[in-house]
């Protein structure tokens, strides 16, 4: 077990933060590749992406697009959707120098739902995934936060005396507390405050 202390963050709404509606993206991507974006494909993209997601199913994103009948560009879709996503996010004023101080004396890592190449993708495309020693996606753990495995598996993959969890949402919190990390809500403004806020056990 190393001396050192762990910081896990949370990636969607604190790592980067969303300057746009996720229904607009989704539009849009539509618009884009198939040149209108019907409603009922929106409600059945919805629908069958997030039934797949919840059950940990492979390829969510292309499987939702696939089954829309009068959508045949399914894997076009999926990149544009997963481009528009990425560009539609904008990590907080000052990221990289909080960061590159936390690392002087803390292992950072990302703590995700999700699946890992698409958050990957996206920490790539903002220049963040340099920062990190693991990147954790739910779908590798076989649980969503606040689920305790995904905690788990963080533990193994970066051992730490000690591991804090900094995300925006009740399931990061919740789930770091239930884990017995300590847990810090992520309220936007960047990281500035960190360590200090953090009330390590």
């Amino acid at each position: 077990m190393t001396n050192a202390k762990a910081i896990f963050f949370d990636l969607d709404g604190t790592l980067l933060e969303h300057r746009q509606a996720y229904s607009e993206i989704l539009t849009a991507t539509f618009e884009t590749v198939e040149g209108e974006a019907r409603e009922v494909w929106i409600e059945r993209y919805n629908d069958v992406f997030y039934e797949l997601f919840e059950a940990y199913e492979p390829n969510p994103v292309r499987r939702a697009f696939a089954s829309i009948d009068a959508c045949s560009e399914p894997d076009l879709l999926m990149e544009e959707l997963r481009s528009r996503e990425a560009a539609a996010c904008e990590p907080p004023d000052s990221v990289h120098e909080d960061l590159d101080r936390l690392s002087d004396g803390y292992r950072l890592g990302v703590l995700t739902n999700g699946f890992e190449d698409w958050q990957r993708y996206k920490l790539r495309e903002h220049d963040l995934e340099q920062h990190f020693e693991t990147v954790v996606a739910s779908y590798r753990a076989g649980a969503h936060k606040p689920c305790e495995a995904p905690y788990r598996l963080a533990e193994a993959w970066l051992p730490a005396r000690a591991y804090a969890m900094v995300g925006d949402d009740d399931s990061d919190v919740d789930g770091a507390i239930n884990a017995g990390w300590t847990a810090c809500r992520y309220s936007g403004g960047g990281f500035a405050e960190l360590p200090d806020i953090l009330d390590w056990e």
